[in-house]
């Protein structure tokens, strides 16, 4: 099926024009890059954001309007599973920009509305790969597929031959283990990215390495030991470490995975 263009057009409108909260890097941006003080902050968006120039506009605007995964996932569904070539996305990004949509922003209760940046559009759109394709024939004996996989797989690290090569054997090996399909999924997208093994064996080496190097890094963390170059500053922070325990679930979750992945390829 092909991608349903008025459905995308429709989520990038309403993700575009939801109100957004200003974040802690933007306010610092402009209190630091454009010397705006504090209690002038609304009152310089009003006046000042259509006269920037648009490198400082994506400058500014770009923690607000880069999408993260889950965003991404919420665009697969209007995909069927296809994608955009690069004149459906230019021609998606023109639309929208003709449609004079209004920014909204909220900073400590205030409400700020400008028209919306060309360059917001443009960012949003480019960053939701929706000009990627999926590896079809690659995924086909191992559907339905949840769109939370279908968006991993999108990702660029997949659109190298090579490892697109070897996603049947890395999806088969999940496939033949306990792991939580999503959950291994999204760690061999971080694996490949990261490691960009080429052949079975070295997904066998390079897994074992990388449980190794998890295990000793939950090691140090939950032991308090760090590295310091300054044996004073080691000493100051002696017994004062905070064990996180999402970053202990994380790694015990990688460590998991990595070995049992490691165990359906050898």
């Amino acid at each position: 099926m092909s991608p349903n263009i008025a459905a995308l057009k429709e989520l990038a409108s309403a993700e575009l024009t939801r109100t957004r909260g200003l974040t802690p890097q933007v306010v610092d941006s402009l209190l630091s890059q454009h010397e705006v003080v504090p209690e002038e902050v609304v009152t310089w968006l009003r006046e000042e954001i259509e006269q920037l120039e648009s490198y400082e506009q994506d400058i500014l605007f770009s923690p607000l309007f880069t999408p993260d995964f889950a965003l991404r996932v919420r665009f697969e569904d209007a995909l069927n599973g296809d994608c955009l070539s690069e004149e459906e996305v230019a021609r998606l990004i023109g639309e929208l920009v003709d449609n004079d949509l209004r920014m909204t922003l909220e900073y400590e209760s205030k409400i700020v509305e400008s028209a919306m940046p060309a360059v917001a559009i443009e960012r949003l759109v480019h960053m939701l790969h929706l000009d990627l394709s999926l590896p079809s024939a690659e995924m086909a004996p191992f559907r339905p597929l949840s769109a939370e996989v279908r968006c991993l797989l999108r990702e660029r690290t997949w659109q190298r031959p090579q490892h697109r090569d070897l996603l049947p054997t890395l999806l088969s090996a999940v496939r033949s283990t306990d792991t939580d399909f999503t959950d291994a999924v999204h760690f061999l997208t971080d694996f490949v990215r990261s490691h960009r093994p080429t052949t079975r064996e070295e997904c066998v080496t390079f897994l074992t390495n990388v449980a190794d190097a998890y295990e000793e890094d939950l090691k140090k963390h939950t032991s308090g030991d760090r590295s310091f170059f300054n044996p004073e500053l080691k000493a100051s922070y002696a017994g004062k470490w905070k064990v996180e325990d999402n970053v202990v679930e994380r790694h015990k979750r990688a460590i998991a995975i990595a070995r049992e992945l490691r165990s359906a390829l050898s």
